[in-house]
Order: structure tokens, then C-alpha cells, then sequence
């Protein structure tokens, strides 16, 4: 189970959907600062934008929480979630006698939370973005003392919600890559780069250099030829 060092500060919840896409693109991110835009980061920067000048709005029994700021002590995550539905209900529990729904300040009844995190492409066929969403919901957990049984991913692509249900496969997946990615920061090592067809999409492209360097010795060739190149 991750726990944070006395000397180590929270890791951020993006930083899980970064690792499962790439440790050496997550690495880069969050243990080298390393950060370029492209067309496809910008336009979904801009998607989130939207929704968080959106502000919290109530609808009947639904208040909409955008921009909201998470915390685990536990998994040590940060993070903002897009936005957090709350329904109303008569009682904290469900039908099995869980605690599914918490008071809210200045708001009658009990808050059911349903996180949902939006996304500027369409599904993948990696859970990346599932784990993200989970994330959020195990941050909640422990903030509100409730059990949260699912979320959903909206992507912009399709204009459509993904239902994602937060079952116990999901939720070890999401603590264990928690763990990797406090692992990968304290290390303080950035992972060689290996070329895959996700490389054409990701914004920091040009920094890896994924086509020139493949492993560890073409990364030390490719070192030893710009050290080369720069004393002639």
C-alpha cells in the first residue's frame, strides 16, 4: 500500500492515467517537470476549461460540484476532479446498509457523489482513463467517509457518457499503479523511451525522441553524438 514519506509530497491524480499510458512520459511530467502542448492537450485543456467556468449549479435533487480539489492520506494523491454529481437522498445508507451519501453544508438530506471526468477523445481500449476516474472516487472515499459504487468518463468525441463501475479488479489496479507512480518519482529515474504507436499522439513527442533513442544504449549513442556534435 503506497504511504508517503515523511519528506514527500502527494502525487497528482493525473499522474496514474500518465503512468499506464507511459511511465517514461509520466516520468518526464512528474519527476523532470517536462511539459510541451500539442493540438490534441490543448483542445482537451480547453474541455475541462468549459466545464469548470460551469461553477457549482443545483438541478432539484443533483447539485453539480466542479473544480472540485481532492486529497488521499492514504493512496497520497492530489488532484481537482472535473466534476462531482451529488444526488439527494432520504438516507446516508443503500439498500445494504453501506454509506453511500454524506451531508453537505447548507443542504438538507444526504449526497450521494458520482464523480465524472471529461475527456476530449473517445474510448480507449486501455484503462488509463478508468483508473483516473477511480482515483477520484477512493480521494472522495475518504474525504466524505462514503462508499461510491460508480462514476462515468464523458468524452467528447462521441458527445456520450461511459458508466464505470468502481469494482474491486478496478479499484486494486488503481491502488497498485498509485504505488508504481510513488515508486517511479522516488527513484528520481526516467525510464528509457520505446516507440509504439501511442508516441504519435503524445505531446512531449519531441522531447523523448522515441524514433531516435530505442533502450538504453541508443539513448547513450544519441548523449555521446550531441556531445559530439556540440564540441566541434
Amino acid at each position: 500500500m503506497p504511504v508517503l514519506q515523511p519528506d514527500e509530497s502527494p502525487v497528482m491524480l493525473s499522474a496514474l492515467q500518465h503512468y499506464l499510458f507511459c511511465p517514461r512520459q509520466c516520468a518526464l511530467i512528474h519527476v523532470e517537470g517536462v511539459w510541451s502542448e500539442n493540438f490534441l492537450t490543448a483542445a482537451g485543456r480547453q474541455l475541462h476549461e468549459r466545464v469548470d467556468r460551469r461553477g457549482g449549479e443545483t438541478r432539484r435533487d443533483v447539485h453539480l460540484a466542479t473544480a472540485l480539489r481532492l486529497t488521499s492520506q492514504r493512496l497520497g494523491l492530489t488532484g481537482v476532479a472535473d466534476m462531482v454529481e451529488f444526488h439527494r437522498q432520504e438516507t446516508s445508507q443503500d439498500e445494504s446498509g453501506r454509506i453511500v451519501a454524506a451531508r453537505l453544508s447548507g443542504r438538507s438530506g444526504y449526497w450521494r457523489p458520482f464523480p465524472v471526468e471529461y475527456k476530449r477523445g473517445a474510448p480507449k481500449s486501455h484503462r488509463a482513463d478508468e483508473v483516473q476516474l477511480c482515483a477520484q472516487a477512493l480521494c472522495l472515499e475518504e474525504m466524505l467517509g462514503v462508499t461510491i459504487a460508480a462514476g462515468a468518463l464523458f468524452y467528447g468525441e462521441t458527445r456520450r457518457r461511459t458508466d464505470v463501475a468502481f469494482d474491486s479488479e478496478l479499484r486494486t489496479l488503481t491502488e497498485d499503479v498509485a504505488g508504481k507512480v510513488h515508486a517511479l518519482v522516488r527513484a528520481g529515474v526516467t525510464p528509457p523511451p520505446v516507440l509504439t504507436k501511442g508516441c504519435r499522439a503524445c505531446s512531449l513527442v519531441d522531447v523523448c525522441r522515441p524514433g531516435d533513442v530505442g533502450g538504453r544504449e541508443s539513448a547513450r549513442r544519441w548523449i555521446n553524438n550531441q556531445i559530439d556534435e556540440a564540441c566541434r
